[in-house]
């Protein structure tokens, strides 16, 4: 293999892309509150709540205010995010998601631009000498070992790409008090954060009740406060 010299560290901010939103949406779950309670087709429930848009937001809140949760169940979201590996091995804790993640066996870090790195500022500013002899050893690892041996050399502030999904009572529900919480680590905190921002405008009712309901959502949300 060619000898590649490495000569900057590529430091990059965490990231967040939304993929797509799936399944049912705050007015499609409002309206088959009718369907299976009151015996209406589909296309009625469908056009009574958009005849009367006030019932989507009275229905979604009462469903969040009652904890009748599992609706939520029935739409969600997925994303595509870029943190460090030490992230990521918080991110996959969360078991109610789906996960597909960068691997470091194929891809071929020697090509340029992909040894990236995610680290605080004030880590970065003073290790970045230290991050140039890491991504040298693993290329020259990389002319004699096998990329599965190779990539034992590279650190947590590895950056690793993540396409995740998750249903929205799982998100908003159960990851977002749990990982915005005053004690979160504050890679996957600002990570969270990115990825409400990006559902705000697809699920505005539900988003607007957890933004006002947070602390009260999760008993480790204060931990450390």
């Amino acid at each position: 293999m060619q000898e590649v010299k490495v000569n900057v560290v590529n430091i990059i901010k965490p990231r967040v892309e939304l993929v797509l939103t799936w399944g049912g949406s705050e007015e499609l779950v409002a309206a088959m509150t009718d369907v299976v309670y009151r015996a209406y087709s589909i296309e009625d429930a469908l056009r009574r709540v958009r005849e009367r848009p006030e019932l989507v937001a009275r229905r979604i809140t009462g469903f969040l205010r009652d904890g009748h949760h599992s609706v939520l169940e029935f739409m969600g979201a997925s994303w595509l995010v870029e943190g460090s590996r030490a992230f990521t091995h918080e991110l996959v804790r969360h078991r109610v998601a789906s996960y597909w993640q960068e691997s470091q066996r194929y891809v071929d870090y020697t090509k340029g631009g992909q040894l990236r790195y995610v680290l605080p500022p004030s880590l970065a500013s003073q290790w970045a000498g230290h991050l140039d002899g890491v991504s040298q050893a693993y290329v020259k690892a990389r002319e004699g070992f096998a990329p599965e041996d190779a990539r034992y050399l590279l650190p947590n502030a590895m950056a690793s790409r993540v396409w995740v999904q998750m249903n929205a009572r799982e998100f908003f529900l159960n990851f977002m008090p749990l990982r915005t919480g005053l004690g979160a680590f504050h890679e996957i905190r600002l990570i969270a954060w990115l990825m409400f921002d990006s559902l705000v405008d697809r699920f505005p009712i539900i988003a607007r009740w957890v933004w006002d309901n947070l602390p009260r959502l999760h008993s480790d949300y204060c931990r450390g406060c």
